[in-house]
Order: structure tokens, then sequence, then C-alpha cells
């Protein structure tokens, strides 16, 4: 049995999505191992207002910064906890709005990175509109990778590996993050360009596909076809296991971006 720190980032609106993800982690989650939950969110606590059940939770304050911030600085917020982290045997980060709908095992676990493709890119086919809004395209960003080299792209919404090595690499990143911002630099898709220009240098030894971050649809069960590539099907064999929620289903991205109140 293993030890597996889990690492959420919820602050302002996002925090609605913590109690519906966490019950999907002990449901789905690496059940065969210990699962500590370590939440960064703009409060000084979560008693009164929110039920974790029988989780074990290391919570963690953090300020309210605007949106991309949250996302571009989850590094920074996730090594804070460095001392505690590295006595864990793995580590995964998991977006707020992220909700485990089957069975993810052993399979997450390798001897380095694990990673998952982004579900606008199965098996490594990105369209060139996608590629436009994704890669950085400036050549002084620590994010820019070559046009040539630009042959796979993952989610940023979940990623993780051995504690060891995603330690490192979140420390790669985060550096590579604040030097860019030192240049007025900031990345397309903020962390999750960093996050692959990294993989980019550095193979994951887990590497796992599109239906382990899957976009919700507007079907009460999820559909097999993708709904950010209508041309690709998850296979008939295969059960979808993480689903990327669709936030225009949960209230709108302006809401959670805090842009409008509704």
């Amino acid at each position: 049995m293993k030890q597996i720190a889990l690492c959420v980032i919820a602050t302002n609106r996002y925090k609605r999505f913590l109690e519906p993800l966490l019950e999907s982690v002990k449901k789905f989650f690496l059940n065969n191992h210990n699962i500590t939950i370590f939440i960064f969110s703009d409060t000084n606590g979560y008693k009164g207002w929110l039920d974790l059940g029988e989780h074990d939770i290391c919570w963690t304050q953090i300020e309210d910064l605007p949106f991309p911030l949250p996302t571009l600085f989850r590094y920074r917020y996730i090594l804070t906890k460095e001392s505690s982290l590295k006595n864990f045997d793995y580590i995964f980060y998991c977006d707020a709005d992220m909700r485990f709908v089957g069975n993810v095992g052993d399979e997450m676990l390798g001897e380095g990175i694990t990673a998952i493709e982004h579900p606008s890119s199965p098996y490594g086919d990105m369209k060139d509109e996608f590629k436009e809004r994704t890669f950085e395209k400036n050549p002084k960003s620590l994010a820019y990778i070559s046009p040539e080299n630009q042959v796979r792209y993952w989610c940023g919404g979940i990623q993780g590996g051995s504690s060891k090595k995603f330690i490192e690499a979140m420390k790669v990143i985060n550096n590579n993050i604040e030097l860019d911002l030192g240049q007025n630099i900031i990345a397309p898709y903020h962390d999750e360009t960093h996050w692959n220009k990294y993989l980019s240098e550095n193979k994951p030894s887990i590497d796992l596909p599109h239906w382990y971050c899957f976009p919700e649809s507007e079907d009460s069960h999820p559909s097999r076809q993708n709904p950010w590539r209508l041309d690709v099907w998850v296979p008939e064999e295969e059960e979808i296991k993480i689903l990327c929620l669709d936030k225009e289903l949960h209230g709108g991205y302006s809401f959670y971006r805090g842009v409008t109140k509704r």
C-alpha cells in the first residue's frame, strides 16, 4: 500500500467543486492506497461550510488572486508543502473542476512522471488551430517549443508521479514561470504550456490516454464521443475514468473567473 498525496487548488468560486470532487476521489481514485488531500484555498479552513467527511486533509491558505494567477502559481503553492510531500510515495495534482467517474488504479503509478494526453490531442493528433492557441510562440519564453518538436500535448488538469520526480519537475517549471514573468511573458495556456515544455524534454514514464481527462458533455451520462473532437471516440472496450467538467454547464467560465456574478 502506497502513500499518495493529492493536491487541489480551489479559490473563490472554485471551492464549490471541492465536495463533489472529493466524494469521487473516495469512490474511484487509487482505492487500495492511503490518500491524503492537500487543499490550497483562500480561506483559513473549511469547518462550518464544507463537509469533507473522513478524508485525511492538509489545508493551506493562499491568497485570492485574479485569473490566471491561481493556476499559473500552482507549483509555487504546492512546493510550500515540499517538506511534507517528499515523504509520500506519489504526488498528484488535480483541478478542482475534475470528477472521477471510473476506477483509477495502479496504472497511474510508475517510476517517474505520470501524464495524460489532452483530449484535443488524442494519439498525438493535433489540429493546427489547437497548436495555435496552446503552444508558446515567443522564442524568448522558457515555455517555447519549436514547431518541429510540437508532436505531443498533455493535459494540465491531472498530473503527477513519484514524489521525487514530480517535485523535481515542479521546481523546474515553477522557476521557468517566474523567469517568464520577469520578462512580462505569460504562456497562452499558462502552467499547462510550461508543463508540456517540460514533458517535451523529459518523457513521462506513464502516458495515459485521453479518457483519463475526458470533456463533460450535456448528456447526463458521459458520451463516448469527444465533444472537443467530434471525430474521436473512446473505444467501446475502455471506460471513461475522469471527467473534465464543462464550466458552461456549471455557471459559465466568466462566473468562475470573477467576470460575472451569476
